[in-house]
């Protein structure tokens, strides 16, 4: 039997992407929301911690950080490919798994997709039907790319690309002539 997953920041706040996506005020929902898990985990506040089953309370620590992640739209993000990674990759729920086998997982080179100059950004077509189902910014390449690679998941289904690159500088050396006059 493997060992229970921990809980979602999602499921920490009570919370659903869909809820925060369709919400008017994203930013109002998510304090609420917080506001709200912490009175109910409050050790001085809750009805009876006796009929609670184990592990149903979430520390201060544990909503905090749930809270810091979606009022972040970045870390938002982030969070959320790696969940879905973690699930098309190990069926579990947490972000954090360590399962590394990989299925539905296309490589392609940065050079081969198209480029959105007026949303400023790279997409790509999925399998699933989605004509733009794998999206990323140059932000996203920036930060892996040490790696040369990033894995973008499919918006609509659990398909991943990984998008090979080479950060090339464009600084001419100070000795050479790009001009040769000769």
């Amino acid at each position: 039997m493997s060992p229970p997953q921990p809980p979602t920041h999602y499921e920490i706040l009570n919370l659903t992407p869909s809820i925060i996506d369709e919400s008017p005020d994203a930013a109002k929902l998510i304090k609420k929301a917080y506001h709200r898990a912490l009175l109910r985990n409050h050790p001085d506040k809750t009805i009876s911690h006796a009929n609670t089953p184990p592990g149903a309370l979430f520390s201060i620590d544990q909503i905090t950080t749930a809270f810091t992640v979606l009022s972040s739209p970045r870390q938002r993000t982030e969070y959320d490919t790696k969940l879905r990674q973690a699930q098309t990759f190990s069926g579990a729920a947490g972000p954090d798994s360590a399962q590394r086998f990989q299925t539905g997982v296309e490589n392609v080179d940065l050079d081969d997709l198209p480029y959105d100059e007026a949303k400023e950004r790279w997409y790509r077509s999925c399998r699933c039907g989605n004509l733009r189902g794998y999206l990323f910014e140059e932000e996203d390449l920036i930060e892996v790319e040490d790696e040369g690679e990033l894995m973008v998941g499919c918006q609509d289904c659990s398909l991943w690309l990984r998008v090979h690159f080479a950060v090339v500088d464009d600084v001419i050396p100070v000795d050479e002539d790009p001009i040769d006059q000769s």
